[in-house]
C-alpha cells in the first residue's frame, strides 16, 4: 500500500480499535530516590522496635539470672549459719563424712642428742680459709686484677 491512499472503512474502524502497547513511562532519579528513602524511613521503627524488644527480654532473663543466683546465695549463708554451731559440725563429720574422733597423742621425750649427719662434702659449706697464700705471685696478681 502506498502513502496517501486510504484503508477501506472496516480495516480503518478495526485499526483504530487497536489497542496499542503502553509507553513505559521513565520516571526521574530524584522520584525513585524519594521512594527507596521513605521506604527505609518507614522501616526504621520496626527494626529499632524489634531489637528495643530483644534487649527487653534479654534484660528479663538477666534480672531472672540474679533473682535465682541471691535465692541460691541466701540458702548457702542460711546453711553456713547452721553448720557454724560446734556440735552441728560434730554431727556432719560423723555423719555425712565419716570421720571419728581422734585417739589420744602420746608425747615421748628422749634425752639423747640426735646422731651426727655426715652429708657429703657438695653440700658442706666452703672453707673461708684463703688458698691464694699457695699460689705463684703472677695469679695473685691477676686475682687482684680481675673484678668478682
Amino acid at each position: 500500500m502506498a502513502h496517501g491512499q486510504a484503508l477501506p472503512l472496516p480495516v480503518a474502524r478495526r485499526a483504530a480499535w487497536r489497542i496499542r502497547p503502553l509507553q513505559h513511562a521513565r520516571l526521574p532519579l530524584w522520584i525513585w530516590l524519594t521512594v527507596v528513602g521513605l521506604s527505609i524511613a518507614a522501616l526504621l521503627p520496626v527494626v529499632q522496635s524489634s531489637d528495643a524488644t530483644q534487649a527487653g527480654a534479654q534484660l528479663q532473663d538477666l534480672e531472672r539470672e540474679r533473682g535465682r543466683l541471691q535465692a541460691e546465695v541466701r540458702l548457702l549463708a542460711s546453711q553456713v549459719g547452721q553448720l557454724a554451731a560446734l556440735n552441728r559440725v560434730e554431727q556432719v563429720a560423723v555423719e555425712r563424712l565419716g570421720l571419728t574422733p581422734a585417739r589420744p597423742t602420746v608425747v615421748l621425750e628422749v634425752d639423747e642428742p640426735p646422731p651426727v649427719r655426715v652429708l657429703p662434702s657438695r653440700y658442706l659449706p666452703q672453707r673461708s680459709e684463703s688458698v691464694t697464700a699457695d699460689l705463684p705471685p703472677w695469679q695473685r696478681l691477676l686475682d687482684l686484677l680481675i673484678v668478682r
